[in-house]
């Protein structure tokens, strides 16, 4: 660096706007990578920054939808037992991901392609309980072997398989259209199944060798050992009736013998290639110490059907599968008990050709040569009319002596077939006042009650069978070891949900018995298990309380505690959640409780509750949670007293994270390890090996992995998912302090650009929820969605602002409005907002509250809502067509936070309502709301979208037809994002008006409608 001046010994501070800072001492010249900031270490080196800072920002570019597709992000990550090597997916938004593999001690990757990820699948709204959380987006599944010297995984179809199977399946539901059109009679099953499974990865670690097997469906290895695998391949062509999904749309009574989809099983010698084949495989079991593989044949000819047992030690040349039961008929539901010494299944052998399927309990013990049958399909024991049930659970209790399955009334058999016309059909709903749900919750649940089954036990050492549950009683849990049972009866609340929450008494059910003793009525949580069958806990909505199974009696374990256990920010009507469970230890002597900063120790009889964190948690406002370790072990679910703790830690102020440890006994505050401004993930362990796999982001830093060790001290970055940051404009993310209009204080995360400068007047866009500053540390990877993103808002010159709100009940739309507007004020006043350029964005319960302020303020220039409700008389009486639950809860309960019915507080209804003040509006007005939202009626946004119109008023409501509540395809979210961006662009940046605000999209110019309407003609 010679020919730049040498800086004096002594620290010096040297500024340009704000971009660079350097220290003076000698030697080394350094930057930070920070956003905006760079920081010089040397003789010589401050112009160097400035040209760096300068070079730096000239460089990047501000991201464009076009960015979205390639953006990757790591999931499903996976360590060996040795620490040696980590895998994980790298999945781009759309396209074919990577399973990258790292050897962490050399750094050589493998890598292999995995397909494209696919969407997360809809909601499952046939449970009966209210909100259900989102699906889990897919994942492949990573596995190591035991000795860590191989892994397998699953893969998805590649993004080219899946574009070919959507055009053939649409050129098939044509031909299907067409041919109905013109002949009447269309043929069965033309349109194609879905996707085949993908392929299953095979990798030798040592030689770095892939091998890839085509149609696997799913995969077994065993837990303690590291040289076998079992998997099931799939037929090359699957006949499309015996598809999953195509046998799921047909009639239950029409498939009662049909034969479960089967494949060849294989069990494969990781070491030596060495492959056994068995045929027509429906389900298997592969023991976590490879001793034995078990598996039930179908299809294959009936007397070649049964459950199998092959012992992979031995030499297969000297021994064939060995039947535990074979013959015609049908074998199903294989399950272990926890040490892996009792079989359990079901088959209808000795009555293969009853309808519907009479199937028996069977079992074999390890030290037997044959299965025993232990019952009947339809025992003495049961209910007349009743069978055992193919559609239940069918589980072994810890020890093996207690066998818990499902038994069901006998379907009636199907109505025949009439030759009515459909016109001339009544086809009519009754919705009566008596029924303990209304119609659209009985037909979202229909699917559930038709394979309703209710839990019965069979006693080894008795050899008595014991129905435990029936219609009164439909919900019943054991315990570990089968002993006790905790029964749910909810029929006299199963209105109450409609209007307030899901209820139920709660009995102690003695399996040995029968006996049922109430323990807790009218509660709105569920029982938890001990390890024992000793206790149980459950949270009644301000106290947890344990429960002795020997006497029922209840103790109440928190309340002399000087602390809340339901969580201190609670601003609804309802019930307040408790902090969750921490869990239970190995010896179910103490049960571990949080709090909202600290876990406390507790004795479930009462006797001891003690502060394992010493109250450091609420002292420094640390909010302190164990991180568990799952490692494939029955054991993983308790926690182990003898251990140390890993805790994470996150400052409810800040939000800064870290890691600390303690040890049941300390008598000192958890000690800390490492503690940031950033959002540290909770880490992954390696089984045998002190290695550490977490991850920490900021709103500018992506989250790549870091490895570590126990000390959590050093950090090694081992990924790098997002290069192309480097070259983006970005920007950071500050924490914004304000005080609402009633007095409390709050905060607001403020998002800058990468470039921000301070003397500039900006654009800034509010976007609102409920409280959102725990999200201040996060990456918020950009993409596509009903919302803004943030990251793509600030790499285009805007500011983004996502205040805290506070609630009174009673008064939601004002409740906002104090908050929200104090929060814009607050950075206005730092005199770099452009006043009239701030704009304001929201879903949902977000939606709803910019429609109600731009009712009472015109701070807006512009506002989008998204799924506002704009009634809330109708939409008290309106329905949530996802679970067809009423929505009266929302209001009198829960997040619109009415505190009782329309009749009760009719003015507070009105107030809240925007469209009873929509001629107050001056803000133009953007919503969407999707005409198959299945959480806010459609009608909801129509109502304010025709209060505006005939107001005329500035208002555009987009509708993409058949999406949910939030945009699912992506198609769709990208088109609204672009259009969203456009309608903030023209009034927030001044940027030209986009065609379809001048021009709007007549139907006729619809895509699609024109050929749609030319085939209708044609036909």
């Amino acid at each position: 660096m010679n020919g730049f001046p040498t800086l004096a010994p002594k620290p010096r501070r040297f500024r340009r706007v704000g971009v660079f800072a350097c220290t003076g001492k000698p030697g080394v010249f350094a930057c930070t990578g920070k956003p905006g900031v760079s920081a010089c270490i040397g003789k010589t080196g401050v112009f160097a920054c400035i040209l760096f800072t300068l070079a730096a920002s000239a460089s990047k570019r501000p991201l464009t939808p076009a960015d979205f597709d390639s953006w990757r992000h790591i999931q499903n990550q996976a360590l060996s037992n040795d620490g040696r090597y980590l895998a994980y997916a790298l999945f781009p938004q759309q396209g074919d991901g990577e399973l990258v593999i790292r050897d962490l001690k050399t750094g050589a990757e493998i890598r292999q392609g995995i397909g494209e990820l696919p969407p997360p699948p809809p909601p499952d709204y046939s449970n009966p309980q209210r909100e259900e959380p989102p699906p889990a987006q897919p994942g492949i599944a990573i596995r190591f072997t035991g000795d860590s010297q191989f892994l397998a995984s699953s893969t998805f179809p590649t993004h080219a398989a899946v574009e070919q199977f959507k055009r053939e399946r649409q050129k098939a539901q044509r031909a299907r259209r067409e041919e109905a059109a013109h002949s009447g009679t269309p043929r069965r099953n033309s349109v194609p199944a879905d996707l085949p499974p993908g392929d299953l990865i095979l990798v030798n670690l040592a030689t770095h060798k892939v091998t890839r097997v085509p149609r696997v469906r799913n995969f077994q290895l065993p837990r303690d050992t590291g040289d076998l695998i079992a998997y099931l391949q799939l037929p090359e062509d699957i006949p499309e009736s015996e598809h999953p999904n195509q046998r799921e749309e047909r009639d239950e009574h029409e498939n009662n013998r049909r034969k479960p989809l089967v494949g060849d099983l294989l069990l494969r010698d990781l070491s030596t290639r060495a492959e056994r084949r068995f045929a027509q495989v429906s389900e298997y079991l592969l023991l976590k110490d490879a001793r034995m593989l078990v598996y039930a044949v179908s299809v294959r000819g009936e007397n070649d059907n049964g459950v199998y047992l092959v012992r992979p030690a031995r030499d297969p040349d000297d021994e064939d599968p060995v039947p535990l039961l074979s013959g015609s008929g049908r074998y199903q539901k294989l399950a272990w008990d926890e040490e892996q010494t009792r079989l359990a299944f079901l088959s209808d052998h000795d009555h293969p050709k009853i309808s519907p399927p009479h199937l028996d309990l069977w079992t074999w013990d390890v030290r037997s040569s044959a299965a025993t049958r232990l019952l009947v399909s339809d025992a003495s024991e049961f209910p007349d009319g009743w069978l055992i049930s193919g559609k239940a659970n069918l589980t072994v209790a810890k020890g093996g002596e207690r066998i818990f399955f499902g038994t069901a009334p006998v379907e009636p058999a199907p109505a025949p077939r009439d030759e009515i016309p459909d016109d001339e059909r009544v086809s009519v709903d009754l919705w009566s006042w008596k029924d303990d749900y209304i119609q659209p919750m009985q037909k979202i649940r229909a699917k559930t009650e038709r394979a309703r089954s209710y839990r019965a036990v069979y006693d080894l050492a008795s050899k008595r069978c014991l129905q435990l549950a029936d219609p009164d009683m439909n919900d019943l849990v054991p315990s570990d070891d089968g002993l006790y049972a905790i029964g749910n009866d909810d029929r006299a609340y199963r209105r109450l949900q409609e209007y307030d929450t899901r209820y139920a008494d709660s009995y102690i059910v003695d399996v040995a018995t029968g006996e049922r003793k109430l323990v807790a009525r009218k509660h709105p949580n569920r029982i938890s298990w001990s390890p024992t069958s000793r206790d149980a806990i459950f949270f009644d909505g301000k106290d947890w309380l344990s429960i002795s199974t020997a006497d029922a009696r209840l103790v109440n374990l928190t309340a002399k505690l000087g602390v809340s256990f339901a969580n201190e920010q609670h601003d609804t009507p309802g019930l307040a959640d408790s902090y969750r469970l921490a869990g239970w230890t190995r010896d179910g002597r103490f049960v571990l409780l949080y709090d909202r900063y600290d876990i406390w120790q507790c004795a479930p009889d009462g006797s001891s509750a003690v502060n394992l964190t010493h109250g450091a948690g609420r002292k420094n406002r640390l909010q302190f949670r164990i991180i568990r370790f799952e490692n494939n072990d029955p054991a993983s679910r308790w926690i182990d007293p003898s251990a140390h703790l890993l805790l994470r830690a996150e400052n409810d102020l800040t939000h800064d994270t870290g890691f600390y440890e303690t040890s049941f006994g300390s008598t000192l505050p958890p000690s800390k390890l490492t503690f940031a401004a950033k959002n540290f993930a909770p880490p992954i362990k390696a089984r045998d090996a002190d290695v550490y796999v977490t991850a920490a982001s900021t709103f500018s830093q992506y989250p790549d992995l870091l490895v570590t060790d126990g000390t959590f001290r050093e950090f090694r970055k081992v990924t790098d998912a997002a290069p192309q940051l480097a070259g983006l404009l970005w920007g950071k993310a500050e924490l914004v302090p304000f005080t609402n209009a009633d007095g409390v204080p709050l905060q607001a995360i403020l998002y800058k650009p990468e470039n921000f400068d301070p003397a500039k007047k900006y654009p800034l866009i509010v976007y609102i929820y409920e409280r959102l500053t725990q999200n201040i540390h996060n990456f918020v990877e950009p993409k596509p969605a009903n919302v803004i993103s943030p990251g793509f808002y600030v790499s285009n010159g805007y500011l983004v602002l996502e205040p805290d709100i506070a609630y009174k009940v009673g008064y939601p739309g004002e409740s906002a409005l104090h908050c929200v507007l104090p929060a814009v004020q607050a950075v206005v006043n730092r005199g770099f907002v452009n006043e009239s350029a701030i704009g304001i964005q929201g879903h949902s319960w977000g939606g709803y509250q910019i429609a109600y302020m731009i009712t009472r303020t015109n701070r807006f220039r512009a506002a989008a809502a998204g799924a506002p409700v704009a009634d809330m008389i109708s939409s008290y009486d309106g329905i949530r067509w996802g679970p067809g639950l009423p929505r009266q809860f929302q209001y009198e309960r829960t997040q619109s936070r009415i505190g009782g019915s329309v009749w009760q507080f009719p003015l507070r209804f009105i107030e809240n309502s925007p469209v009873f003040a929509a001629d107050r509006i001056k803000t133009p007005l953007l919503m969407l709301h999707n005409d198959a939202d299945d959480a806010v009626p459609w009608y909801q946004g129509i109502e304010l979208y025709l209060a505006l119109r005939r107001l005329d008023k500035e208002v555009y409501l987009f509708t993409y037809n058949g999406e949910p509540h939030n945009l699912r395809r992506r198609a769709n979210q990208k088109d609204f994002t672009e259009r969203l961006k456009q309608y903030f662009d023209y009034y927030l940046k001044g940027a030209p008006e986009p065609d379809w605000m001048t021009n709007g999209i007549p139907y006729l110019e619809k895509p699609g409608v024109a050929a749609t309407l030319t085939s209708d003609d044609q036909h």
